[in-house]
């Protein structure tokens, strides 16, 4: 029996592909400001229609979620958002009509949309979601925590994992959410200064570390 021929590999023309690269077809920020420092992950998302800060040293981590679709969003200085977490007015869960009532009548009014704000070194966890109006310096929204629209939560608070924070809710400083929804105050943090400092600084390192790790794309969004 005669062995038969091996097929031919294909020329270079046929190897290459003519099929244009797929591009977003999410929109940008009507205006966006960097700071130089910031450090954007490859496939971060920065999408929206309102302005979108982000503050000296603020990191977003892979598959992290930015929208400005609804409302303005300022990223204040060390805020890191880690991946899958969301950040912005409209990414939340869709309230069932009573707890939209029940969340309007304990707030005395609407619900706030007039923007999110993260302050100074707050840290957004893996599959989080804040639509929350403000989150004080040092909080940190754990794994899969929800922070509802209009929020105010205080500095230094702690919203453990898979907690929800009802919209408009208002958390004075030093709060801890634990159990869902449960709350007490961190007594620790509060009067003793020198812990506090001690978490801070571990977080100013791993701010260092992540520029040592994660390749920086912020050029895709400074052109």
């Amino acid at each position: 029996m005669s062995a038969q021929p091996a097929p031919s590999r294909p020329g270079p023309d046929r190897r290459s592909s003519t099929v244009p690269k797929r591009t977003s077809i999410l929109p940008k920020p009507s205006s966006i400001a960097l700071d130089p420092s910031v450090l954007i992950a490859q496939h971060a998302q920065i999408t929206g229609t309102h302005p979108i800060t982000l503050g000296p040293n603020t990191v977003l981590h892979p598959h992290s979620r930015i929208s400005s679709a609804l409302a303005p969003v300022v990223l204040g200085e060390g805020v890191v958002v880690y991946e899958r977490a969301k950040v912005g007015v409209g990414l939340g869960p869709d309230l069932d009509a009573e707890s939209r009532r029940s969340s309007m009548r304990s707030s005395g009014g609407t619900i706030r949309s007039d923007g999110v704000v993260l302050g100074r070194n707050v840290v957004v966890e893996a599959n989080a979601i804040v639509e929350a109006a403000e989150v004080g310096e040092g909080s940190v929204v754990e794994v899969g925590a929800v922070l509802g629209r209009g929020c105010v939560v205080g500095k230094y608070c702690t919203i453990s994992p898979s907690s929800i924070v009802a919209p408009n809710t208002r958390l004075p400083d030093y709060t801890v959410v634990y159990g869902g929804s449960e709350h007490r105050l961190d007594k620790t943090l509060q009067l003793r200064p020198e812990i506090l400092d001690a978490k801070m600084a571990v977080h100013r390192k791993q701010l260092e570390m992540f520029k040592k790790l994660v390749p920086n794309q912020v050029a895709k969004w400074t052109v």
